[in-house]
């Protein structure tokens, strides 16, 4: 892995980061999170989801800014893991911000989806949204 140091984009902070999830590297993800945001992270969470994900890749969707020469930039992307026998995809689109000379992660910004790659789900089975109502009589309706 790239050292925090050495990393010249936002991008590749990105790709640094999503490794560091790959290798449960919870020291990396927090010294890499912007000082402005952190407090609203659960490192419990973070790190109970690092571990107990398979990952299975990264894609880049696109990027605006967030060059050696931006003090911010825009990074979507799609993290592909397995999480309780299921293959899911956590599609975001995350801000960076430039400070002193390194980039930080600084929050997701709303483009947010978690696609769950699973059986079809029957018209009486609960919605997957967790409303606790039948898919038929939730998101199902037509």
């Amino acid at each position: 892995m790239k050292k925090w140091e050495d990393i010249k984009t936002a991008e590749e902070l990105m790709r640094a980061r999503y490794q560091a999830y790959v290798d449960a590297d919870i020291e990396f993800i927090k010294v890499t999170h912007d000082p402005e945001t952190i407090h609203a992270v659960s490192w419990e969470e973070t790190e109970k989801w690092s571990k107990n994900s398979e990952w299975l890749g990264l894609e880049i969707i696109n990027i605006e800014d967030g060059t050696e020469n931006d003090e911010d930039g825009l990074v979507e992307f799609k993290a592909t893991y397995m999480e309780n026998g299921k293959e899911v995809v956590h599609h975001e689109k995350s801000l960076f911000v430039k400070k002193d000379g390194k980039w930080y992660y600084r929050q997701w910004l709303p483009l947010q989806e978690t696609i769950v790659k699973e059986n079809k789900v029957g018209r009486n089975d609960l919605c997957v949204c967790g409303s606790g109502k039948k898919y038929k009589k939730c998101c199902g309706k037509k």
